[in-house]
């Protein structure tokens, strides 16, 4: 993203990683310390997770741990590097992505390559937008077969039946609550969404529009999308994905609708914006 919020507005913008929004660091993007910069190199990709035996985010982030610490590989013994871990869980997937805080340790833990986790050996590679060609997949060459344990981010296979997107509760809405929270939520999804389908607009439901029609939910976010192909593209690409830790649902939303409760919404803060 390109802009730095306001330390004094209240907002939060969020950071799209590759495969979630996390909240974005407030630093310069030009320091090359800003874990922004060196996100991609400190991210990991998980392979052959066993979570048909039940193996959680938690669980094995505190394994990582241990063996990083065991191993010396900790920059500090009584801190762990493990910021982040995210499982998918799409039916019969088994691969999930970690966050490492430093770029050293994330080198270091490549070295637990085969780890064994409830019996099961993971893998722990490169993800496919680090520093590899592009196609490449956990050491695999462009053109080649990749098993699909190793697709980094499987698109689910859903199809839109309208062009508008209805992303139920994207913002938990609070009495504090700022407008530049809600001005962030719409640049986070014209970046994040609108790199899979092109976007027309996006509208966030705010406390007083819930207030005004039963049918509205504060923080729903309503993407408006050129066509029902692009919608089908950013359902398949995003609707799975996480914002600020939830996990995010996306559903078409009948085009009447839309333009009987949102359509005079834009219009009216439009019009605002044009006194």
């Amino acid at each position: 993203m390109t802009g730095i919020p306001d330390p004094g507005a209240g907002g939060q913008r969020m950071f799209w990683d590759g495969f979630q929004w996390v909240p974005r660091a407030d630093s310069a993007p030009v320091n090359p310390n800003d874990p922004n910069v060196s996100r991609k190199m400190r991210r990991l990709y998980l392979g052959n997770l066993p979570l048909h035996l039940g193996v959680t985010e938690d669980s094995f982030c505190k394994q990582l741990y241990e063996r990083m610490k065991e191993k010396g590989m900790c920059n500090d013994p009584n801190q762990n590097p493990v910021l982040h871990i995210w499982f998918a869980r799409d039916k019969g997937a088994n691969y999930g992505f970690c966050e490492i805080a430093s770029i050293e340790e994330a080198d270091r833990c490549l070295q637990l390559d085969g780890i064994e986790v409830m019996g099961v050996a993971v893998s722990i590679k490169r993800p496919t937008d680090s520093n590899s060609p592009a196609g490449m997949v956990a050491g695999l060459q462009p053109g080649q077969a990749a098993p699909s344990a190793a697709l980094a981010l499987p698109p689910m296979q859903v199809q839109a039946t309208t062009s508008i997107i209805r992303i139920e509760e994207l913002l938990l809405v609070k009495p504090a609550t700022t407008r530049q929270e809600y001005e962030d939520v719409v640049l986070d999804m014209n970046e994040g969404c609108g790199a899979h389908g092109k976007l027309k607009s996006v509208f966030v439901v705010r406390k007083e529009h819930a207030d005004r029609n039963k049918d509205l939910k504060a923080g729903d976010v309503f993407l408006q999308c050129d066509t029902i192909n692009d919608a089908t593209k950013i359902m398949r690409a995003m609707g799975h994905r996480k914002y600020d830790g939830r996990q995010i649902t996306m559903k078409s939303h009948e085009e009447y609708m839309w333009n009987r409760a949102i359509k005079p919404l834009m219009r009216e803060k439009e019009d605002r914006e044009t006194m």
